[in-house]
């Protein structure tokens, strides 16, 4: 989830008046994002060295990663948002939650090298993105720029997509996940910034993100727009191999922040480059979501799964999808698609800030609770029923474009 585009304001003058106030659920973004905040906190006082990013969480304690681990931006993200949140809204201790977003953003710098990772877009957009819109400092700019210019050294024009998993060496096997829509906003954002591929034989920014849209579109769907994980391709032809899981259920399941990854990876694409196509298909991509949506908005960890019970749900599948569908919400000219993803939007975001979804209790390392990182039988298996960053990370986002949208 990445950058919460200034134009969100304008949610206000679009969606304000779609639903009458009967059917708006009530919603306090203020509380919220004051229960986040204080366990973020907490964990910057706990970590006078910066270091150790939280990843996920069976009770209080956060277990933690290095900074080149795929979710070593959420945290610092996290603290950039209620950075944002306190300018807002004044509060007095807004510079402390400045210095807190910097040092923990500075750790990341040596990761804009890092050429291991696809997941550079959640790594440094998520920090070092949100720095420089907030502060327009060019020392944060410097480092997007040059992360950019390392991701493309995973994409293989024969594939037509930017590798996800191995080495960028690897002739034999070339792995890609539906989780990487993610990171084209990585890509698409610098070629705008005065970012250009430095290699003269590569393409230049903006395209390798759209060849790498279009051929996800082509090899990730399903006729009923329900994705597939994970796709492997031949590296030197680009034809496809075998296409699989490695969090959902099943091959032919549907995992679902999988899902959510494709609604808000394209409607992303949508907004940055204007073009129809990725907006019909993070719709339809939506449309799957919320067909098959339980009736308090949060779906099980796959949408084939038959287990029951909040233990198998993830929450953060859910508020990745409450970003996406105030996107869609913003982005769509049909009045009647505003106010369903509108209504959608809104109807999530209440669920996840109320019991049993949300909880300030200390006993919790995360405010959003019963998420999921992999589909798994066992409730108490470390991967699943558990506290995730990047939950708390894009729940924040939702309260700050619901509370753009509410001033």
């Amino acid at each position: 989830m990445k950058l919460i585009q200034t134009a969100l304001v304008t949610l206000s003058v679009v969606c304000a008046n779609l639903l009458s106030a009967a059917e708006i659920p009530v919603i306090n973004p203020d509380h919220a994002v004051a229960v986040i905040a204080k366990k973020l906190a907490a964990y910057d006082a706990g970590q006078p060295a910066k270091a150790g990013y939280p990843t996920e969480a069976k009770g209080a304690k956060w277990v933690t990663v290095p900074a080149g681990d795929w979710v070593s931006g959420f945290y610092p993200g996290a603290l950039w948002y209620t950075y944002e949140f306190a300018q807002r809204h004044h509060w007095p201790d807004q510079n402390a939650w400045l210095k807190r977003a910097d040092a923990w953003t500075v750790g990341l710098t040596n990761q804009q090298f890092n050429t291991t990772n696809h997941d550079l877009g959640f790594m440094l957009m998520n920090s070092f993105g949100h720095a420089y819109r907030l502060t327009g400092e060019e020392r944060y700019k410097a480092v997007v720029l040059q992360a950019a210019q390392s991701l493309t050294k995973r994409y293989r024009p024969e594939v037509g997509l930017i590798r996800s998993w191995g080495s960028i060496d690897d002739l034999k096997q070339y792995t890609v996940i539906i989780d990487n829509m993610m990171n084209l906003e990585l890509l698409m954002w610098s070629s705008t910034h005065d970012g250009t591929t430095k290699d003269g034989t590569a393409q230049d920014l903006a395209k390798i993100a759209t060849s790498h849209a279009n051929r996800t579109q082509v090899e990730f769907f399903r006729p009923d727009s329900s994705t597939y994980h994970v796709v492997d391709f031949d590296p030197l032809t680009g034809a496809v191999k075998r296409k699989r899981t490695a969090q959902g259920k099943a091959a032919d399941s549907c995992w679902s922040r999988g899902q959510t990854w494709a609604i808000y990876g394209y409607a992303y694409m949508a907004e940055a480059t204007q073009d129809k196509k990725y907006l019909e298909q993070s719709i339809k991509a939506a449309d799957y979501y919320l067909a098959h949506l339980p009736a308090d908005h949060v779906p099980p960890s796959d949408f084939q799964s038959e287990l029951t019970g909040l233990e198998f749900k993830d929450s953060s599948a859910a508020a990745i999808a409450c970003c996406a569908f105030f996107r869609l919400s913003r982005l769509s000219d049909d009045p009647a698609v505003k106010n369903r993803f509108w209504q959608a939007a809104v109807e999530t975001l209440s669920s996840l800030t109320q019991a049993p979804y949300f909880s300030d209790s200390p006993d919790k390392a995360s405010a959003l609770l019963y998420q999921a990182r992999n589909y798994h039988a066992d409730a108490t298996h470390p991967l699943t029923n558990t506290s995730l960053i990047w939950g708390d990370y894009y729940l924040l986002e939702a309260l700050l474009t619901y509370d753009a949208g509410k001033k």
